[in-house]
This record gives structure tokens, sequence and C-alpha cells, in this order.
């Protein structure tokens, strides 16, 4: 089983940062889980802890500093090269999934209600990245 050392979640809404921490607890007893607010909360969190997350799930739409905005700056960090970004968001258009790629994510998770769904996504994406 694959199993990231440390997981960064930036979403404004706590309960889908919850329901996100809960299947990511399930699935990765040990990783060490960190939960922010928007963008600039995350860039001064990565700052200050290094090194970088394993893994990033980030929400795209969120006040102050939006997911496009945190992908253009933390794009441009040197030490961006050891996060795998995965957008967790309600959208999944075609745009925005192409924006975000372009802008360095490395996948696109579209936000689900089901919580058996969501563990077995998120398997798939951890897998795929890590």
């Amino acid at each position: 089983m694959i199993n990231p050392k440390k997981i960064l979640i930036i979403d404004d809404d706590p309960d889908d940062q919850e329901f996100l921490l809960e299947a990511i607890n399930e699935l990765y007893p040990d990783a060490d889980n960190v939960t922010k607010s928007d963008g600039a909360e995350a860039l001064e969190y990565i700052e200050q802890n290094p090194p970088a997350p394993s893994i990033i799930f980030l929400d795209l739409n969120m006040p102050f500093v939006d997911g496009y905005e945190f992908l253009s700056k933390f794009k441009n960090r040197p030490d961006n090269k050891r996060s795998r970004i995965i957008i967790y968001t309600t959208s999944s258009h075609p745009m925005d999934k192409a924006r975000t790629r372009d802008l360095g994510a490395d996948d696109f998770l579209t936000k689900v209600a089901d919580f058996g769904v969501l563990k077995k996504k998120l398997r798939q994406v951890v897998e795929q990245v890590v």
C-alpha cells in the first residue's frame, strides 16, 4: 500500500475538509495531515514547515488566494517538484482541468458525496501520483 508522508488539504469549506480528511485518515492513517482555508494560508504554512507536503489537495474556488493563484505561486518554488497536486473541486469542466494541468496540477478529482466512492477515487489518484 502507498503511504504518503505529509498531506495538505486546501479548501475553504470546513465540511469538505472534514469529509476528505476522514477518508484520508482511513486510507493513510500514518500520514501527517494539515488543513488550510485558502491558498495564502497554505503558502505560508509550506514556507514555514519544510519540506513541502508529498500531496496537496487543492480546491479552486476560495477567497483571498484561490486554487489557480496558489498553483501559479507554488509552481515558482524550488521545492515544488516534491509535491503532487490533486485538484479537489466541485467543477468537472474540461477548461478547469486543462487550465490547472497547465499550471502544474498532477490530477483532478471532482468532489463526490458518497464516502465509499471518495475513498476509491482517492486511492486511485494517490497511487497514480506518489
